[in-house]
């Protein structure tokens, strides 16, 4: 009977779902998991899920995986593979593989996974468990649904705890607490969900799907005791995983002496131990030691030449500190510019940096990519919460966002036109900040990646491309003055044939008015999430054509502004002495719009293509 209510239940779970166009491919029918902190070391994780596969595309939903460690490690595992109402194949621990986990790098850790292979649709059960030793930092973290089109019908987190023991969560749901003398439980009930659906641009997923991040306030990781129950907390017990890796060995001392002598400025100094830094070390993935957290010796990445963020960020601290210059290590999100609110677990950071504070601004220091300008606040962290960590424990502060009217690209082409349709194309682009970013060391690429990088996204089919010129700033930073901004920029320049720039028809010659331009996303008739643009972008495109001798202009459209909540696009257009010039200027408004605004949306981006493509008609005089 109670099969029979599962099924009439899901089955309106996904009538709801396809009410709002979702695509279902798979449904989590359960998904239970305990955690039971046995001691400040020791605990178990259990779960057993259950998930219905309906479509090829969700097959990643039936795979099991589990990520083990010194901390962690699988102790048992059974599953089950049920198609057409029968059990199919029973599996056991002898059934899982196990990869290594640090391809290019240095880690202990493994996953133990399994795929199973069935027709659609099919049924997998697992039931497992994982058992945690050395401590943990937190507990294990319940996002039951991370992928779209993934429905689930029932999900629950039970976390058992010494009685008295100190948490903190961030959740989605609210708990349920028995407090008893041997032990203090909380149970989390994840509500029945629809799935979602994957739009562009659409709001973080966490504020559809329940999720659970939770861990102790205290804690004792790998024979060391710290405290979470905020930042600077945090940041002491860091701090103090690094006191005995930061020596700085005194041949390494010697050298930096030796390259800084008779440099008086600071930013030449800098500039040249990153330089160093550049020329003698590489990054390498390392998830050993105190899970990760505690960053090799300074002088093992000295003899090595290599080492991963936190290693590297400490190696550039010991070069600066070797030339008297104070720096400060931090620890990012790259993927998330707030931290979650009130909860002070360092396990949320994915990355480390340095920063050196300097007499009107702060220089942030990327040391695992010394490609990127010195000076340049890339875009994993510009805007970005992070927490810096020094002797008094951690302190959380915003990394100055670029303003967004920096953003403006611009691509400008002169185009001579022949009779035949054909023409000879000779371009600049113009980048700056993050767009400026990808373009970092763009001489060193082959020929077919330069030429998609600029003709990608072109209409035209060029012929004889080459790109003539590039330029940039990217080692400007040092001989700037102190407080004065920073912004990379490149400039590429380059010119082609197109055998198809426009159409002749008799003596008339039809061709767009802009083909170089960028098109506005609209690829969805309805909207099912909201819309969101974090920022401002401008892009500007000037066209610049010659007309063939002998022709003339017999339609060209007027200048004119086009206006949206979401944009604008302004057009100008001119046309004397045989040459048509076209200066289009895309400005995109950063905001957050509903669903039912999209209409407008669509409307706002055909309106833009249509200006883009809007016909010239050239006469034969």
């Amino acid at each position: 009977m109670r099969r029979f209510l599962s099924l009439i239940f899901a089955c309106l779970i996904v009538s709801f779902a396809e009410a709002q166009e979702i695509n279902i491919g798979a449904i989590i029918d359960r998904y239970d998991a305990s955690f039971n902190m046995v001691s400040q070391t020791t605990g178990t994780y259990k779960v057993n899920m259950r998930v219905s596969v309906l479509s090829k595309d969700a097959a990643d939903e039936a795979m099991f995986l589990v990520y083990q460690d010194g901390f962690k490690s699988l102790s048992s595992f059974s599953g089950v593979l049920e198609s057409g109402g029968k059990v199919i194949k029973k599996y056991k621990m002898s059934d899982l593989k196990s990869v290594s986990v640090g391809e290019g790098g240095i880690t202990d850790a493994t996953v133990s996974y399994l795929e199973p292979v069935a027709p659609v649709p099919y049924v997998v059960e697992y039931t497992y468990e994982v058992s945690y030793k050395n401590g943990f930092i937190s507990f294990p973290t319940f996002i039951p649904v991370t992928e779209p089109g993934v429905i689930l019908s029932s999900a629950s987190y039970t976390l058992t705890v010494p009685p008295g023991t100190e948490l903190m969560y961030k959740s989605s749901m609210e708990p349920e607490k028995e407090t008893g003398a041997k032990a203090d439980i909380y149970k989390w009930k994840a509500p029945t969900f629809p799935g979602y659906v994957y739009e562009h641009m659409m709001p973080s997923i966490y504020e559809r799907v329940p999720y659970l991040y939770v861990g102790p306030k205290s804690f004792t990781y790998a024979r060391t005791q710290g405290e979470q129950t905020d930042w600077q907390a945090a940041g002491m017990w860091l701090y103090g995983l690094q006191k005995d890796v930061c020596t700085v060995p005194d041949e390494l001392r010697a050298k930096v002496q030796e390259m800084t002598s008779g440099v008086s400025s600071d930013r030449q100094k800098i500039k040249i131990l990153y330089e160093y830094l550049r020329q003698n070390t590489r990054y390498v993935s390392i998830q050993l030691g105190i899970g990760g957290l505690r960053p090799f010796p300074v002088e093992m990445v000295m003899k090595s030449g290599f080492g991963d963020c936190k290693a590297l960020s400490v190696y550039m601290q010991a070069l600066l500190a070797a030339a008297d210059i104070h720096s400060e290590y931090l620890i990012v999100n790259t993927g998330r510019r707030s931290l979650l609110k009130d909860y002070y677990s360092v396990g949320q950071m994915d990355h480390a940096m340095l920063c050196v504070p300097m007499q009107k601004d702060t220089l942030w220091i990327e040391c695992t990519n010394p490609r990127l300008p010195l000076g340049y606040r890339h875009d994993n962290i510009a805007g970005h919460e992070v927490l810096l960590i020094g002797e008094n424990g951690g302190q959380k502060v915003r990394v100055r966002p670029y303003p967004d009217s920096l953003r403006r690209s611009v691509e400008s082409v002169e185009v001579t036109l022949n009779a035949d349709g054909s023409a000879h194309c000779v371009g600049s682009r113009h980048l700056v900040l993050d767009d400026a970013e990808a373009y970092v060391g763009f001489s060193a690429l082959t020929e077919k990646t330069k030429f998609n990088a600029i003709m990608g996204a072109n209409s035209l089919t060029p012929d004889n491309f080459k790109i003539v010129s590039v330029t940039d700033n990217f080692e400007d930073w040092a001989n700037m003055s102190d407080g004065e901004e920073y912004i990379p920029e490149t400039e590429i320049r380059y010119e082609f044939d197109a055998a198809n720039y426009a159409k002749v028809s008799g003596d008339r010659i039809f061709l767009d008015l802009n083909p170089f331009a960028k098109q506005v996303r609209a690829d969805r008739k309805q909207r099912v999430n909201d819309y969101v643009r974090s920022r401002r972008v401008i892009i500007e495109d000037v066209v610049s054509l010659t007309l063939p001798e002998g022709y003339t202009v017999e339609s060209l459209p007027a200048s004119a502004t086009i206006s949206s909540p979401f944009g604008t696009l302004q057009t100008e257009v001119t046309f004397a002495y045989g040459k048509i010039d076209v200066v289009q200027t895309l400005t995109m408004i950063p905001g957050r719009f509903t669903k039912e605004e999209y209409d407008l949306y669509r409307t706002f981006a055909k309106d833009v293509t249509k200006a883009y493509s809007t016909r010239v008609v050239l006469r034969r005089e």
